[in-house]
């Protein structure tokens, strides 16, 4: 039935389009533009391969993406299940069409009935996990923007440096501890290597918070930070976070959230030093890279900061020969170019993406 069945949707596939691209212009007065159509495109034929296989991951794979996409293009959950349910109908019209008695009518509905099911089920688990991931996103906000009243109010008895591109924070060669605030710019978090190179544990915008400290028996004396933009940096002494604590107690799980994020990140950067390639380790960084400096030029994603071959090797715990020839590996593949005063562009951001999820 499986294979009888595939071989009708693969038949019944321009019907349904023909279908589909209409529904479109009649509802929304527009043209399905080439990439919709390719995107709708390959969903159908994950529908076709998830019924001629009896393997559904990959269908529901792309439903759930398009439960977050229409989340985040602002429809309703009631509107994302029912644009699901007219799909699918369409799909039942255009095979029953198709058919020419070759299946009884009723299997035919029926098996589309738990496709249409398991479809829907899966697009409403995507446009939960996006509206999840939305309300984190604004409770982390508020939770930054609390953290900052505290410090813009305390400010006066803090230090507060203004730091220029290429400014860095040193690493604590006393002992106790410090606590720097991002009140704006950015910051490149680096560790210190006991081979002399350096490595990036994170890249910190405003909001975010980090702590150095140095005790005899315990060292983190090799934690410091490069001024990626123009940033101003509120600093605490280890007394003065307990004025923070006490003028906001709401603050001190601000703080404790965004150092749990700091060592979460060190830890997964432990992880990737041990156990991933050089490989991996860059495509992670240009895409994170890309998601704070990245800015849109037509398909591409231009990283709107200087990035010497160096510099990215002194990023991922390399040395300039191995990076300078992943990127153009890299560069041969499509995925990247490069530009003028060392500036990276990347064509195909989801093909990078594939490469750091796989570990190729």
């Amino acid at each position: 039935m499986s294979a009888v069945l595939a071989e009708m949707l693969r038949k019944s596939t321009q019907t349904y389009n023909e279908r589909w691209i209409g529904a479109t212009k009649t509802d929304y007065h527009t043209t399905a533009d080439h990439g919709v159509v390719a995107q709708h495109n390959l969903y159908w034929n994950a529908i076709v391969r998830a019924v001629e296989t009896a393997d559904f991951d990959e269908l529901i794979a792309f439903s759930r993406d398009a439960g977050r996409f229409q989340s985040s293009k602002g429809f309703d959950l009631s509107d994302a299940i029912g644009r699901t349910i007219e799909a699918t109908n369409m799909i039942e019209i255009a095979l029953l069409e198709t058919n020419a008695g070759a299946i009884p009518q009723m299997e035919i509905i029926n098996e589309i009935a738990d496709l249409r099911s398991m479809i829907a089920m899966a697009v409403a688990e995507g446009y939960k996990e996006d509206q999840d991931t939305k309300r984190d996103m604004a409770s982390e906000r508020d939770n930054k923007e609390r953290l900052r009243a505290v410090m813009e109010r305390k400010a006066a008895s803090f230090e507060v440096s203004v730091l220029a591109a290429g400014d860095e924070i040193a690493p604590l060669y006393d002992d106790g501890m410090k606590f720097h605030f991002v009140d704006s710019g950015t910051l490149r978090l680096y560790n210190l290597l006991p081979n002399g190179r350096c490595i990036t544990l994170s890249i910190l915008g405003p909001g975010d918070v980090f702590l150095q400290w140095r005790t005899e028996s315990q060292s983190l004396s090799c934690l410091c930070a490069e001024s990626l933009h123009e940033s101003r940096i509120i600093t605490a002494s280890e007394g003065q976070i307990t004025e923070i604590i006490s003028a906001q107690p709401a603050a001190a799980l601000d703080v404790i959230t965004n150092f749990a994020r700091r060592l979460t990140e060190s830890q997964v950067l432990i992880e990737d030093l041990l156990n991933n390639s050089v490989n991996l380790r860059l495509y992670r960084t240009l895409l994170e890279l890309a998601k704070n400096f990245g800015k849109p030029e037509g398909a591409l994603t231009v990283i709107d900061y200087p990035l010497t071959h160096q510099r990215l090797a002194d990023m991922i715990g390399s040395n300039r020969v191995t990076v300078t020839r992943k990127l153009h590996e890299l560069q041969e593949r499509g995925i990247l170019e490069a530009r003028r005063n060392a500036t990276i562009a990347l064509c195909d951001t989801n093909a990078l993406a594939k490469l750091a999820e796989s570990g190729a």
